[in-house]
């Protein structure tokens, strides 16, 4: 993808070329699969890949695990300032966050501006990832759209790219199981060989062999906790950005077989900007920015409980922490589900971590409403876990201060906790009753009542 500069122009030309563009054939238009012929790598599955042994604690009941998604690094490869923060997260960033693997979603090199292909861009990044020993145990990318741009056999994504190099493929899977889990990542390649103009920029493609290798994996993960998916293009991210699918061999398009299959989490880059969305009310679609962005801009996702919660940090720059519980997939665009009253941190410093607290602050985030509350080291040193306490309810931001020897930061949580109208118990029914019969006794025998003649009247009366 271009830089942002260029995305009005973009923009531009999309409405006044996307109506008489979408008047054609879809087939003919948007799938193609010629990009898939005489190409060896439509054979996807990869050998087994054995991931580090970083990025995951299940001690003490936890079950919880973590890697880093960067994105976009196309801008890097001739600013030697750029290139130095690409450095730094292969080093001490990992060195010191230890995630399960940093997971790189496409558009690695520029291509200038997405003209042709530079193979020095492609050398340099290579070379970086060497410099690092990074491999295919801690290090995975896709394809984005200015890595295949004039690249018909996708050689250079292929020849340079930590996957595409190691096992001649440009879609993969592997798995993970812990104690606690079995965990599937599938990459997958939306990219296209041939764009005009208006593909270009904006959309990405899946046609029907992907697609058909795509259901096969899902298949084979279909009784996994989760299944997590990688590609360059967002789903659908208004007002243009969105990926083109033909059908599966079986009927069924990209959108289908991620219903059937229960897909968790699709994460992406391209649009140049940190986003969330929801689809289908199951399946939470993450975009993270280029690489670039504010200087050296990385990622954290982590999974607690199967439950998934995201941070972004920036290299160099430390304390770094992630709030894994209360987790984020409870909150965003609802209410917070609360599983127990709980909190867990992970936090990391290379000068080490002194102390992590929390408080609860108004919404606003002004007003703090509790006192600060420590939180207590586990075994592992950079997790750190306590009771939370939820006296408060409504919008409320949950802050949380971590102190370091490189400094203290403040990482915070908006919530909104539903109000509850609790109903008056049985047992308070009873004893309110209780008072007042006690009350109605008292007062008969101090203050007895005058005969009421009237009512003696009706009684015989009705005799």
């Amino acid at each position: 993808m271009t830089a942002k500069g260029n995305k009005n122009l973009f923009y531009v030309i999309f409405l006044l070329i996307s109506f008489c563009e979408l008047s054609s054939s879809a087939n003919s238009i948007w799938f193609n699969d010629t990009h898939l012929e005489n190409d060896s790598t439509h054979d996807f599955q990869v050998d087994k890949i054995t991931l580090s042994d970083f990025g995951s604690i299940s001690s003490n009941g936890n079950k919880i695990f973590w890697f880093i998604q960067i994105s976009d690094t196309q801008f890097l490869w001739y600013d030697d300032n750029k290139i130095s923060d690409f450095y730094e997260l292969l080093n001490d960033t990992y060195k010191s966050i230890k995630p399960l693997f940093i997971y790189h979603t496409g558009d690695i090199v520029d291509a200038n501006q997405g003209l042709e292909q530079d193979v020095v861009e492609w050398q340099r990044y290579r070379k970086a990832l060497n410099d690092n020993f990074m491999n295919e145990s801690n290090y995975m990318d896709v394809i984005g759209n200015h890595d295949a741009i004039g690249d018909i056999d996708f050689r250079n994504f292929l020849n340079y790219s930590m996957m595409g190099h190691t096992f001649n493929k440009t879609q993969y899977s592997f798995n993970k199981s812990f104690n606690f889990g079995d965990f599937a990542f599938i990459g997958l390649n939306t990219a296209k060989k041939s764009y005009n103009i208006v593909e270009f920029g904006f959309l990405g493609f899946l046609s029907s062999k992907e697609l058909d290798w795509y259901e096969s994996q899902l298949e084979k993960y279909k009784d996994f906790d989760r299944i997590l998916v990688f590609g360059h293009h967002p789903i659908d991210y208004p007002p243009f950005y969105r990926i083109i699918s033909a059908e599966s061999s079986s009927g069924k398009s990209f959108d289908d077989l991620n219903k059937e299959y229960n897909v968790s989490y699709y994460l992406s880059g391209h649009i140049h900007e940190n986003s969330f969305q929801f689809f289908n009310d199951d399946l939470l679609a993450i975009t993270t920015s280029n690489f670039d962005a504010d200087g050296g801009m990385y990622r954290i996702i982590s999974l607690d409980n199967n439950s998934l919660s995201t941070s972004i940090g920036h290299v160099g720059i430390w304390p770094q922490a992630i709030i894994t519980h209360p987790a984020a997939e409870d909150y965003l665009f609802r209410y917070l589900n609360i599983k127990d009253n709980k909190i867990r941190v992970l936090a990391w410093d290379p000068k080490g971590i002194s102390s992590v607290e929390w408080s609860f602050f108004d919404k606003e985030n002004k007003n703090q409403l509790t006192d600060w509350e420590p939180l207590e080291r586990n075994f592992y040193d950079n997790l750190w876990q306590g009771d939370l306490k939820f006296k408060n309810r409504g919008e409320l931001v949950l802050n949380i201060r971590i102190k370091g020897g490189s400094g203290t930061k403040l990482k915070k949580t908006r919530y909104y906790l539903e109000v509850i109208e609790r109903p008056v118990s049985f047992l308070i029914l009873i004893i309110i009753l209780a008072g007042f019969i006690s009350i109605s006794v008292v007062l008969n025998h101090y203050y007895p009542n005058k005969t009421n003649k009237t009512a003696k009247i009706i009684k015989n009366k009705l005799l």
